[in-house]
Formats: structure tokens, sequence, C-alpha cells
């Protein structure tokens, strides 16, 4: 990604990420909480560039992200759907961290790739159509496994679900724990934990 206006813009959320993560590490549970809704909470710079290379290299084009925050993800994603020839579908529940994101996108000169759906994640993943080649788990952690259980009928042989947040916060590693059970007891689903960024669970759905 060599993109000047994308680098830039990715530059400057690096530096929010930053100061987020800092804080959150001071910040006992029960103080996070109260600002969460007013932070990022993306990805970051590494897994940003793991999930960027992921999705070119297995050429995924109906990509589902959910979870969009103000769209730090959804850069990375969307410019690996331009190459591909895809587009990424992103859900977000908060209108005004939608509008950031689709102002965001906008900057990055990535709107043509991109559809923002608005509402509740496991009722919109329930009712969108088709099948997805590329999934990214990134919402509030009790929902992961209803999205998941609404998503699993709609995986396309070798479609690839990365799912963020295994290893920090630390207060919801009993979440990712059973999210991680419940992926790896899917006969058909390969999956592995992957330390990068603040921990993924990788799920491949076997081609055959």
């Amino acid at each position: 990604m060599k993109e000047v206006r994308i680098v830039n813009l990715l530059s400057e959320f690096d530096a929010r990420l930053e100061a987020e993560h800092n804080q959150l590490q001071a910040l006992s549970p029960q103080e996070r909480a109260k600002h969460l809704d007013n932070m990022m909470l993306a990805v970051g710079r590494q897994t940003g560039e793991f999930l960027n290379m992921l999705l070119k290299t297995q050429g995924g084009k109906r990509i589902l992200e959910i979870g969009t925050s103000v769209g730090y993800s959804t850069i990375w994603l969307a410019e690996a759907a331009r190459v591909n020839g895809g587009c990424v579908t992103t859900l977000e529940y908060v209108a005004t961290k939608q509008a950031q994101a689709v102002e965001n996108i906008r900057k990055a000169g990535l709107e043509d790739f991109v559809d923002f759906q608005l509402g509740d994640a496991v009722k919109l993943v329930e009712t969108l159509p088709g099948t997805w080649d590329f999934v990214l788990l990134d919402l509030w952690k009790q929902f992961y496994i209803p999205c998941f259980n609404r998503l699993y009928e709609k995986l396309a042989p070798g479609a690839i679900i990365v799912a963020d947040n295994i290893n920090f916060p630390p207060d919801f590693a009993p979440i990712m724990k059973a999210y991680q059970e419940c992926v790896r007891a899917k006969p058909d689903l390969d999956s592995i934990q992957i330390d990068i960024g603040q921990g993924l669970e990788v799920t491949r759905k076997e081609i055959n």
C-alpha cells in the first residue's frame, strides 16, 4: 500500500491508537468501560497489514467487516478489495462512528469499494444475502459467537474469518476462549491463534 493519502491517514490513526492503548492499560476494567464508546478500538498497524496481505493472497471478493468503528481496519480491507475486484460490507451500531468512517474512507479514496450498513450486527448478519469469502470480527466480544453462528452457513468454500482481541484486553479472556472453542469444534473449519497485534484467531473453511 503506497498511496500517499492512505499512508498519511493511517499514520494519523496509528498515533491515536498508541495513545488509546496506553490509556487502556492504565485503567481498571471498570474505568475502561466508561471510555470505550469514545475510542477507535481499532486493530492496529501490524494487524491491519496482516489483514491486507492475507486478503490479497486469498483473493476474496465478498468481504464482511463486523465492527467498523471509525474505519481504520476498513481502509486496510478496502484497499485489498480494490486489488481483488471486490467490496467490503461493513457493519456498525453507533451512527456517529459510522459517520466518521464514511468520511475517512472518502479521504482514502476507497468509497467505491465499501458498503456501509448501520444497525444490530447479529440481525444484519442474519439478513444479509449471499456467501462470504473473508470476514473480520471486531465488535463487542459477547457478540462474537452469535455473529459466528449466523455466519457459519454463509461461508464460501475456502472462506477465512479473523477474530481480533484474543489476547488483549485481558478482561475479555473468558469470552475469547469460548469463541475459540466454538469455531474449533466445527469439523469443516481449521483454526489457529496467531499472536499478532492484540491476538487473532484465524479460521478457514475447507474447500471440499
